[in-house]
């Protein structure tokens, strides 16, 4: 499934096989957007994700520079994201389609995929960046929010309008899944956070994994690079280039690229743990990025956590009235 913008917007759902579904009509509230079936997809979502599953060993000896993978909902292919030359990427794709009997296509990104270790606020001198205000479910208690590969110990804070705090690492969910982890703080904590160094907003609700789409403009603040935002390119990303804490990361990431309309995507060191959004929604928690710099447009290729996942940490977000 994916969402179109142009020249109107609409849903799109590709089914496999030849037996035509009538369209249909979703009330989203401010429009009525028609859904539109295409048949003919050779292969669903789990089958491709299968195939990568089954190869990815060959997949990474066949192709050095592989940095992750994600299955296109538009086309029905499989894109591998490779650094390296692109002049050797028409061979190199001829490959990857063989091993995984397939149509493959290769990007070819500027820059490596790599944590960005550095919300709204600066971590641990800028080693990090905070994303949301959490509370653990059942209790009172209160936190902050950030990435599971930032330092998992005792940290300081400092908003972008000077306020600090001591920082209490409390628990991490990083593994081939998640990317998340909590500290309390010194201070009180309010449900807001940072999209800009200025803009300052309430938090009053979340995207869910599931209800995120390949199309939808998500909006991200890092400590580095500030506010910009991108759009949806995989809902089911698989990081390649390295390890998600020791084990082999699964294909449970949301990836965004430079956005059709607007200013470009940023990220880059330091934006880990950062707040992903859309408007006063949360959507997830920064992970990793692949860029040439730090200036809106150069970043290619970003992913987050879903805030979904920080239910495993026994945690919810904190929303305002």
């Amino acid at each position: 499934m994916y969402i179109e913008h142009d020249p109107a917007p609409r849903v799109v759902v590709r089914l496999k096989g030849t037996t035509p579904a009538a369209a249909r009509f979703l009330d989203a509230g401010v429009a009525v957007v028609p859904v539109d079936f295409v048949t003919g997809a050779a292969h669903t979502q789990g089958e491709l994700r299968a195939l990568i599953d089954a190869r990815l060993p060959a997949l990474k000896q066949a192709l050095p520079g592989l940095q992750g993978s994600f299955t296109d909902a538009r086309s029905g292919e499989v894109v591998l994201d490779v650094v390296g030359d692109s002049a050797r990427s028409a061979a190199l794709q001829a490959k990857a389609s063989t091993l995984l009997g397939v149509p493959a296509r290769l990007r070819v990104l500027p820059a490596p995929l790599l944590p960005q270790v550095r919300g709204s606020g600066r971590i641990d001198g800028g080693n990090c960046t905070g994303a949301f205000v959490v509370q653990r479910t059942g209790t009172t208690t209160t936190g902050l929010l950030s990435a599971g590969h930032c330092p998992n110990t005792n940290s300081s804070y400092a908003d972008v309008n000077g306020t600090a705090a001591a920082l209490t690492y409390q628990a991490e969910s990083y593994n081939a899944s998640n990317d998340a982890q909590w500290y309390t703080t010194s201070t009180s904590n309010q449900p807001m956070f940072y999209a800009s160094s200025t803009a300052l907003r309430t938090l009053t609700g979340r995207r869910t994994q599931a209800s995120t789409a390949v199309g939808n403009n998500v909006c991200h603040y890092g400590s580095t690079t500030g506010y910009s935002c991108g759009d949806v390119i995989a809902t089911d990303y698989q990081p390649t280039a390295y390890t998600c804490n020791g084990q082999t990361c699964a294909a449970t990431y949301i990836a965004l690229g430079p956005p059709a309309t607007g200013t470009g995507l940023a990220c880059a060191g330091g934006d880990s743990g950062g707040p992903w959004f859309i408007s006063t929604v949360a959507a997830g928690i920064h992970s990793a990025g692949a860029s040439s710099g730090t200036g809106i447009g150069s970043c290619q290729l970003a992913i987050y956590t879903s805030t979904d996942r920080i239910s495993t940490l026994g945690l919810q977000l904190l929303y305002g009235p």
